[in-house]
Order: C-alpha cells, then structure tokens, then sequence
C-alpha cells in the first residue's frame, strides 16, 4: 500500500509540473504493470516473497497463467482525445505494441532497417493509437505469441509448459506450468504451494479466457482439433523466436562500467 502510495503522489508531481509549463495538453501519459504480481513463497527467487495477490487471476509472475500476464493500464494526459476520457478498453494489447504506437504518434517508421538487413525476424508490435484514440473499435491484435510455451488465439489460450528459471531446477521438466491456484504470495502457504502447485501440461492445456477468464475448465480433452491447430500455430510461430548467444554470466559486468550494469563484457 505503501508503494502504491508513493506511486500516486509522484504521478502527481509529474502532472503538475506539466502543467505548470503548459505542456500538459500535449503530454500522453501510459501507465502499465510488465507482469502480473508474483505470488511465490522463499526459495524460488531468493529469500524474498512475491508479497503480491492476482485473485481471482489463476497464477502469477513467472507463468503464463491471466495472474502472472494480464495486467492493469492506462493512458491519459491532455493528448487523449476528449471522447475517450473516462472510456475501458477490452481489446488484446501486448506491452511490445507501444513500440509501434508511440511511433505512429510521432510520425516515425516502426521497421528496423539494419536488422531486416540481417535477416533478423521483423517487429511483433503493432500500431494501436487508432483503437485508443477511437478512430476504431476494433484492435488489430487477434493473438498473442506469450512465450515459446504458450499463445493466446481470438478467445483461447494455449499452455504446453514453461519449466522454472532458476538453475536449481533444472531437472524439473519444462513441461511444468507453475503457479496452478489462486493464493497471496506471503506466508508459509505462499511457500508451501509455490513448490507443489503445478501443471502438467506436456499435451496442451487449452482455456477460453474470455468466457473462464479464471481458467478453471480445461478444453484440451473436449476441443482435441482446436488443440491441435493451435499447438501447430505455437511450433510455427516459435521458429521466429529470436533467442542471441548472451555469453555467460560474469561479475564483470558490475564493474566494468561507470556506476551501472553493461550489457556485455568482451
């Protein structure tokens, strides 16, 4: 509470020092959350807890559950066109999509030149300024590619694993969905369930998240076609995935630059 707190006071800063300068009516101001809160007890990441609550959202932070991908948003600013002012939106939006949002406002070309040059897979983020200033009713996003383990597809949301991301767990299968349940991530429940409430879902797990936007009815076994076509739609969409060589990690990294973290280290 402390930190939402804090949040909203420096927003208001910020707001007021705009408009103080006059420039409020030309400012768009977006507000979003990465991911959904995390819900995991000590040992997962550390010695810390997740400390966040996404019921009624299945999951959360680390899974590809509503709880850890659909998250709260929202624009405003003296930019919003008047008749959007106070309106929702309950149209498919990635977080990468701001990319080629901001530069549509700004009148500049979204498309990496140099990296079509290398043949490098083209951006994901698609222009949504139309649907939000509401030149549109109907965004251009009809799926989303969450993760190489997952994909959402009009209504449905396919789910084939995901594994867990620290080396500790390595043997642990990636077919694996973590998170299965709706707790608070604090106390020894939150320990507890982080490391016995998971998913299988080696053969697919499919859910209609807008009609069981708690994903509590799995499909796969009663829409075996649709599985399967979204399962292929999945394998067809991951041979674009672009995945670099990184290196390995290094300590170098903390203190080969000036006061920050680098992002390689020769």
């Amino acid at each position: 509470a402390a930190m939402v707190n804090y949040m909203d006071e420096s927003m208001s800063e910020f707001i007021a020092a705009f408009q103080r300068k006059g420039m409020y009516e030309n400012t768009l101001v977006i507000l979003s959350s990465d991911n959904g809160g995390p819900i995991y007890g000590k040992g997962l990441v550390g010695s810390d807890q997740g400390a966040a609550n996404n019921i009624p959202l299945r999951g959360g932070k680390l899974s590809d559950w509503e709880g850890g991908i659909r998250v709260n948003a929202f624009i405003s600013g003296g930019f919003v066109p008047v008749h959007q002012r106070g309106t929702t939106m309950d149209e498919y939006m990635h977080i990468a999509d701001w990319y080629a949002t901001l530069c549509d406002i700004a009148g500049a070309d979204p498309v990496d030149k140099k990296a079509k040059e290398a043949n490098l897979p083209p951006i994901d983020s698609m222009n949504m300024w139309p649907l939000l200033s509401g030149q549109k009713s109907k965004g251009p996003r009809e799926e989303i590619h969450l993760s190489e383990h997952a994909l959402i597809s009009g209504k449905y949301k396919l789910l084939t694993g995901g594994g867990l991301p620290q080396a500790q767990f390595k043997n642990i299968t990636s077919d694996i969905v973590l998170f299965d349940g709706y707790w608070p991530g604090w106390g020894n429940q939150a320990t507890i369930k982080t490391f016995i409430k998971w998913k299988n879902c080696k053969h697919g797990c499919l859910y209609n998240i807008i009609d069981d936007p708690f994903e509590k009815d799995n499909l796969a076994t009663s829409e075996p076609d649709l599985l399967g076509k979204m399962i292929a739609r999945l394998a067809d969409l991951n041979k674009s995935v672009f995945r670099p060589d990184r290196g390995i990690e290094t300590i170098e990294a903390c203190t080969k630059w000036p006061g920050y973290y680098g992002p390689f280290v020769e």
